[in-house]
């Protein structure tokens, strides 16, 4: 049996894949561009630091028969330059070198930011038409990149592509800690006055789904699968349990969406007028998704996958809430 290469292992979501694969006895390749973190993976994992975008891919790919995916540049703010390299083209590179590998089995992590509008959306499907308009090059270039898997995957590479929400958990560094930024301010902007009701993805859960896609028994069609907790939540009650796991007492300060969308364009207008061009505290993307609801269909992956969440929001909190104080 050959290895399986995790790229962004570096990072939260592909850190987590890793150490799952370890646990039940698989071959991993670990790849990412932080060498520092990687070094603090556990032993017995072969560690690649590698830039997809420029280093031989053929080379880390050697000895692999599975390939899972997590590693982009996911952000609300950034150049659309650094969106394309980091989440089209490395993608492209590496899809061309697995088919050239003969890799059996190809798992891309995709995002629902693609459905996002200011629209209230519930149970969305992933049948997907892209907009005239997008609202983020993160979304755009996440869609893109779905194209090219599921193009690869016309050609004779198996591929699996998912979907998850809003995934949180122990070492998350980009949704519950911008959360926890602003609120330890003493306040915090509910958008809608936090009736707005979305999904999270606790990331066992997401390491549970990855590895499914393992199967062969799973289509490798390209196809797509949302991936969510499947416990919709009003914003303002998940923002309560998680500052109360947090032990943070923060007012909720109501505010209308049309104004906090208003607002996060004037910063963003400031911040793209700076040199650095530095991300704002607030984006008109960070307001809709907590100012619209958006909750999805995950009864494909149900089906297909045999995907049953078994951590849940309660449980996924207290566990993020012990990291945070320890």
């Amino acid at each position: 049996m050959g290895a399986v290469l995790v790229t962004g292992a570096s990072g939260f979501i592909g850190r987590h894949i890793v150490l799952a694969l370890q646990a039940r006895g698989e071959q991993v390749v670990a790849s990412g561009r932080d060498p520092q973190a990687l070094a603090r993976l556990p032993g017995g994992i072969a560690v690649r630091p590698v830039d997809l975008c420029r280093d031989d891919l053929d080379a880390l790919l050697r000895g692999c028969e599975a390939v899972i995916h997590p590693a982009a540049r996911s952000t609300p703010w950034g150049p659309a330059a650094a969106f394309e390299r980091d989440n089209v083209l490395a993608t492209q590179r590496l899809l061309d070198a697995a088919r050239r590998a003969q890799i059996r089995r190809f798992v891309h992590f995709s995002s629902p930011s693609i459905y996002f509008r200011y629209a209230d959306q519930h149970a969305v499907t992933e049948d997907f038409a892209p907009p005239a308009r997008w609202i983020t090059d993160y979304a755009r270039t996440k869609w893109e990149s779905e194209v090219r898997v599921r193009q690869a995957a016309a050609e004779g590479l198996p591929c699996v592509v998912l979907r998850p929400r809003a995934v949180f958990g122990e070492g998350d560094r980009a949704i519950f800690p911008r959360l926890l930024a602003v609120a330890r301010r003493g306040w915090f902007p509910l958008v809608h006055g936090g009736r707005a009701i979305i999904d999270t993805t606790h990331i066992d859960n997401v390491v549970d789904a990855a590895l499914a896609c393992l199967s062969p028994a799973v289509p490798g069609d390209g196809r797509a699968y949302n991936l969510s907790n499947g416990e919709p939540i009003a914003v303002a009650a998940l923002l309560r349990q998680v500052f109360e796991a947090c032990d943070l007492r923060v007012r909720m300060v109501p505010v209308p969406r049309t104004l906090a969308v208003g607002l996060a364009g004037v910063g963003e207008a400031i911040a793209r007028r700076r040199r650095d061009c530095p991300e704002p505290r607030l984006t008109r993307y960070s307001v809709g998704v907590i100012g619209w609801s958006q909750t999805l269909d995950i009864g494909r992956a149900r089906q297909e996958l045999g995907y049953t969440p078994r951590v849940s929001i309660a449980e996924g909190l207290a566990r993020f809430a012990r990291s945070v104080r320890a």
